[in-house]
């Protein structure tokens, strides 16, 4: 009883001096401080009750909420996050910032906290560390599901990502992301463009189709939106969840297919060239007309001036 109880407190202590960005239950009623808690909004995901025998990688896993709750409905779990905050996509000035300041804490935010969840949890998930655009069937392998759950928004260049997420998915992809409201049914993104570099684009729905039907998908099937607020209730980023297909299997009523989406991408996009035509014409027609009255204007004062 003594061992289990020093056991404990030693969990505690080291959960206490981690930074934590996910709130993870660790059992004896030890719960980790993250910014984070899914728990709540783990329902928007759509992510089967039942994952028996299935393998799934979870790309940008941090402190491994999802590749715990993944292996927990019955997967096979590979885990992948860079090694440390140098090799996300910062912006040059929190760049030479972290080096100045010679940040080694900032590491043990992607090793400590998941490996002390992981022996306090007996999991047997794999962690590999790896950046997205280096994610590949040669660098991690083929899975049955990928799971991308808040990180496209704090990627450069999201568009290669799910490129990448496409080439090692064998079913399909759960790919969570902010993403900005409201949709007038045009492919936009917001650029965030946080000085600090962690936060770059937010993609209307419409856009998130396209660049789904873009990286290889087949058909896309829309799950939720709903509000991430933070751990402490304040407001967090407005969300949106798709499940993307590689395959024409297991497909609902609700699936939209990769051809309906381009096809109303490029109808948009002529319709919306043919209108920028117009309006140039209109321009250049309400141009010409003030040059010609300009110039009668011109004619008839020169008149004047020689009587």
């Amino acid at each position: 009883m003594g061992s289990k109880a020093n056991s404990n407190n030693d969990l505690a202590t080291q959960v206490a001096e981690l930074r934590w960005y996910h709130t993870l239950d660790l059992r004896n009623g030890i719960i980790t401080p993250g910014i984070y808690d899914h728990r709540p909004f783990l329902g928007y995901y759509g992510i089967p009750e039942d994952l028996t025998g299935k393998t799934v990688l979870d790309i940008g896993a941090a402190n491994g909420f999802f590749s715990f709750e993944l292996e927990r409905r019955g997967a096979h779990v590979t885990a992948a996050d860079v090694s440390n905050w140098f090799d996300t996509d910062l912006s040059p000035q929190y760049r030479r910032k972290l080096e100045e300041a010679a940040n080694e804490r900032a590491n043990f935010y992607f090793h400590q906290p998941f490996e002390v969840a992981k022996r306090a949890l007996g999991s047997k998930v794999t962690k590999q560390y790896i950046s997205i655009y280096d994610v590949s069937p040669d660098t991690v392998g083929m899975f049955d599901l990928v799971f991308c759950g808040s990180l496209l928004c704090h990627l450069t260049d999201p568009i290669k990502a799910l490129w990448n997420i496409a080439n090692v998915t064998k079913e399909k992809a759960i790919i969570a992301t902010v993403i900005d409201t409201p949709d007038i049914g045009l492919p936009m993104a917001l650029m965030i463009g946080d000085p600090a570099g962690d936060g770059w684009w937010a993609p209307t729905r419409t856009c998130l189709e396209v660049m789904m039907a873009c990286a290889g998908f087949v058909g896309i099937e829309w799950i939720s939106e709903f509000q991430l607020n933070y751990r402490n209730q304040s407001i967090g980023p407005y969300h949106g969840v798709l499940h993307a297909y590689k395959t024409v299997e297991n497909w609902t009523p609700q699936t939209r297919h990769r051809d309906e989406i381009l096809e109303r991408q490029q109808h948009t996009t002529r319709t919306r060239a043919q209108g920028e035509i117009e309006r140039l014409k209109a321009i250049i027609g309400d141009y010409e007309r003030g040059r010609f009255i300009r110039f009668m204007r011109w004619i008839k004062g020169f008149q004047k001036s020689h009587q």
